[in-house]
């Protein structure tokens, strides 16, 4: 039995944040905001626009460009860091606002490559397990209320927004090749959001200490992470799928920088066609990075029936994950 990727979507808030709104706020002028991340604009979410609320704009895109009844839906995952509450989870509130009844629902906390596990989990179940048929996926990110504008490295790249995909059985020869995941958690303490956690509850939040209760990134670390550890796990997959990297058809890379991401497509080769930035737009969104992404590829017909396609994202912990699927 065989599954995939068959309808995504996506949600993007309404407020645009351009690089003179952030230039403002961290001091640094529009020139180096935009030679440093390759970014021009980002969105955030305004007060009404909650995390369930965009995730649940997302799923609703995915299900009706997949035709299936949302009764049809076994499961929901959500890929996320910040739901509306600690919890219960961002799922189950996505749950209840889709009105189902049957379906089951969870979060898994991955970051930036949250959405490629959740996908490779949602196959892996359908895979193992009869009776599930479609599960909807959803990358989600709220990341504008823990930017510490103090810092331009810490607030610079980031965007809100929200993508969805429903991943359902396909026929023999489509759909996930392969997967794979490796840690790094050497690199533990370079990308966090340490208040609010069991070691600093909110409780206990001050004048003091309230930078801990937002972002926390060594950019360095971050680069020389991604350009050590994506490559290796990227090698992974292919070699369990018996591919090449000329065998790819395109690349969907965690839009974290465009910087980033051209020396990464440099170092593993991998010509510009090949791929589809667009962080330019929409900065980094985290969890829903790769899920808005893929969709704007495949609304934009960069990947069609057949293609094969390399998904690819790296989270803090530092997480690294590809899957490779042969596109239905």
């Amino acid at each position: 039995m065989n599954a995939g990727i068959v309808a995504t979507g996506k949600f993007i808030p309404s407020k645009k944040i351009n690089n003179l709104y952030v230039s403002k706020k961290t001091k640094l002028s529009k020139k180096e905001i935009l030679k440093k991340t390759g970014i021009r604009t980002r969105y955030f979410v305004n007060t009404k626009e909650t995390a369930s609320l965009i995730a649940y704009n997302a799923a609703k895109q995915a299900l009706k460009r997949s035709k299936i009844n949302k009764n049809e839906i076994d499961l929901i995952i959500c890929c996320t860091f910040v739901g509306d509450y600690q919890f219960p989870c961002l799922a189950s509130k996505v749950h209840n606002l889709l009105g189902l009844k049957n379906a089951g629902a969870y979060d898994i906390l991955a970051n930036c490559t949250g959405f490629q596990i959740g996908i490779s989990t949602a196959v892996e179940k359908i895979k193992n397990d009869k009776h599930v048929k479609n599960i909807l996926v959803i990358g989600s990110a709220v990341q504008s209320p823990f930017l510490d504008w103090s810092s331009a490295e810490n607030s610079m790249y980031f965007g809100d927004g929200s993508g969805a995909a429903i991943v359902s059985r396909v026929p023999k020869g489509y759909g996930m090749l392969s997967s794979e995941i490796i840690c790094n958690s050497n690199a533990y303490e370079d990308v966090k959001l340490v208040g609010g956690g069991s070691l600093l509850p909110s409780n206990k939040y001050n004048f003091k200490n309230k930078k801990n209760f937002y972002y926390d990134m060594n950019g360095l670390e971050t680069w020389k992470q991604v350009v050590q550890f994506q490559p290796k796990v990227i090698k992974r997959v292919l070699i369990k799928a018996k591919k090449s990297i000329s065998d790819v058809d395109f690349f969907i890379f965690h839009q974290a920088n465009k910087n980033l991401l051209n020396y990464l497509c440099s170092k593993l080769k991998i010509p510009k066609e090949k791929t589809y930035t667009n962080v330019e737009i929409y900065g980094n969104t985290a969890d829903a990075s790769l899920a808005i992404a893929l969709n704007d590829a495949v609304q934009k017909k960069k990947i069609k029936k057949k293609s094969i396609v390399m998904v690819s994202g790296v989270g803090a912990g530092f997480i690294f994950g590809a899957s490779l699927f042969r596109w239905f």
